[in-house]
């Protein structure tokens, strides 16, 4: 008589040695964690005085991931520009360029910065879903984002 041994495929199998190699822990369910944080608090061992040594503060949660959307591009762009512009008028003033010059110098940063902040955004939106970390739900206009009036 043979007995059947649950066996791992050979994705499964890769996909756990990636883990093991690259240090990094698989992606879990919050309730899972809440479970075993929960068991870990009343396994505790106890002091002298008869209460948990343990601290019974709860853990920290985190913000979740906001959506890429164009509307917080268009909100933190002109204020790196508006950086750019103070540090190149008055940190790196010895070139002699003009008031009008170094405006122009950050306008054009502040044009180039729409779309690498969106892609920046994208990016840590797809990676935080990718491990199982909080993440933002998709606003109701999609990658606009423009605010809405309640």
């Amino acid at each position: 008589m043979t007995m059947l041994v649950d066996m791992a495929t050979r994705k499964q199998r890769k996909r756990e040695e990636r883990y093991r190699h690259h240090g990094v822990d698989r992606p879990r369910s919050p309730q899972i964690d809440e479970k075993e944080t929960r068991s870990a608090s009343e396994e505790a061992p106890k002091g002298k005085s008869g209460r948990n040594t343990r601290s019974k503060a709860a853990p920290r949660a985190r913000k979740p991931v906001a959506y890429p959307t164009l509307f917080r591009c268009l909100v933190r762009a002109p204020i790196f520009g508006l950086l750019w512009f103070v540090i190149s008028r008055f940190f790196l003033g010895n070139s002699g360029n003009s008031v009008n010059a170094d405006a122009l110098q950050a306008l054009l940063l502040t044009a180039a910065m729409f779309p690498l902040l969106f892609a920046a955004d994208t990016v840590t939106y797809r990676l935080a879903n990718r491990r199982g970390l909080a993440v933002a739900e998709r606003p109701a206009d999609g990658w606009i984002g423009w605010p809405s009036k309640r």
